[in-house]
């Protein structure tokens, strides 16, 4: 697949726009969140917009999965402590005038992705199929990856993933007067995966309320993608301003083999060509007061339980079902207005994404103790920890910041 400028899908039917003072979160998090996420990585809080410098960084996975076994009490069966997690489809980008801090000297922007980072089982590692690309020096052409079949234990099967990723450098993207464009863009592909496999649970599926064949997956989500770019823009007044923008799909999820065979199926409502991102997101920032903004748009979803009607799923949704002794919590996050912040003097917007989360719970009654958790799975679908962008007042416009290599080409 190939990367594009978003130019194309800055007005959206049914988008939502939010300006300094207005904001809200299922891409969000506090001033306070990225200080802490700053200072946790050794970074500064931001470049020193005095001398002109900005920085635009965002960073964000397709799904996460963490599965548990075990209980505290005495049970009447034996279940084994189990404790592993996935994170699939994971991307970052960042483009800082100061530099990119961990990289050589001259590095000014970052494009990562990889296609899994697994942990469990008495062993952390990360799957050895990732892509970088830095810049300077700027590569001609986009790095790729793929793999198909990737068997991940006790957590599940991963049909297929891909992705490309681009970093970018030069004066028509960064100094006065400059037409802007693309500084960094990541997309990753994603085919279905299969959590949980029933024969993993041993004793544990014997306690589930729905009888699933041995090699079924508790949980399944579909094919979808995740897309990410950050650049900048040109101003009337010729300096620069920039942004950040996301998208991606979320896919069809079943839950104890889907609603035909009594457990939970969740999907997009309306027609769907199985392809196009559903889901969008997009801040700027000027530097002129006003000139942070956070344009949006999330899809509709349908739920259905088993034989029960078709819940509409909005975002905002957060409710639990009980499916016979499995609890499944479904959220869809909603905007919350007092976690994006947006500078009224237009120098930074930042939001952190949430998407959807699903928890499911198997608990068994215990004499006296009640009901005793024996067995979850935490599954998280198109979440952004970081998005922001930061530029001086006035936006981007000091030739300073272009190293010597890039002023020579």
């Amino acid at each position: 697949m190939t990367l594009e400028a978003t130019e194309g899908r800055r007005v959206r039917r049914g988008a939502v726009m939010v300006v300094a003072g207005v904001a809200g979160a299922a891409l969000a998090c506090t001033a306070a969140g990225l200080q802490a996420q700053a200072a946790e990585s050794g970074r500064a809080a931001g470049p020193d917009q005095r001398s002109g410098e900005f920085r635009i960084a965002a960073d964000g996975y397709y799904a996460t999965a963490q599965v548990r076994t075990g209980a505290e009490a005495p049970l009447p069966v034996e279940v084994p402590a189990l404790d592993a997690h996935v994170t699939v489809g994971q991307i970052e980008s960042e483009a800082n005038s100061a530099g990119i801090e961990g990289e050589d000297d001259g590095v000014f922007s970052r494009a990562f992705g990889t296609i899994a980072s697994i942990g469990g089982a008495g062993a952390e590692f990360d799957v050895p199929y990732l892509v970088e690309q830095v810049a300077l020096p700027e590569e001609a052409e986009t790095a790729s990856y793929g793999l198909h079949g990737l068997e991940v234990p006790i957590v599940g099967d991963l049909d297929a993933i891909s992705g490309e990723v681009k970093a970018n450098w030069n004066p028509s993207l960064i100094t006065q007067g400059a037409p802007g464009g693309v500084l960094t863009s990541l997309y990753s592909g994603v085919g279905e995966i299969d959590l949980v496999d029933v024969a993993d649970l041993g004793a544990v599926a014997d306690l589930l309320p729905i009888e699933l064949p041995v090699g079924s997956p508790l949980i399944t989500v579909g094919a979808g993608q995740l897309l990410q770019e950050t650049g900048t823009f040109p101003k009337d007044d010729g300096s620069l301003g920039g942004y950040v923008e996301v998208s991606g799909r979320f896919a069809d999820l079943g839950i104890l083999g889907g609603a035909a065979e009594g457990g939970i199926s969740l999907g997009l409502a309306g027609s769907d060509d199985g392809e196009t991102p559903n889901a969008w997101g997009r801040l700027e920032a000027t530097g002129e007061p006003g000139g942070a903004t956070f344009d949006y748009e999330l899809p509709a979803l349908e739920l259905q339980v088993g034989d029960d009607e078709v819940i509409d799923v909005e975002p905002g949704f957060d409710q639990t079902f009980d499916l016979g002794g499995v609890s499944v919590n479904l959220n869809f996050a909603d905007y919350r207005e007092d976690d994006t912040v947006l500078a009224e003097d237009g120098t930074t917007a930042s939001a952190s994404g949430g998407g959807l989360s699903v928890r499911v719970t198997l608990a068994v009654p215990v004499p006296v103790l009640g009901d005793v958790e024996v067995a979850s799975a935490e599954v998280g679908l198109l979440s952004f920890p970081e998005l922001s962008v930061e530029v001086p007042q006035g936006g981007i416009a000091a030739p300073a910041i272009v190293p010597q290599a890039a002023r020579s080409n």
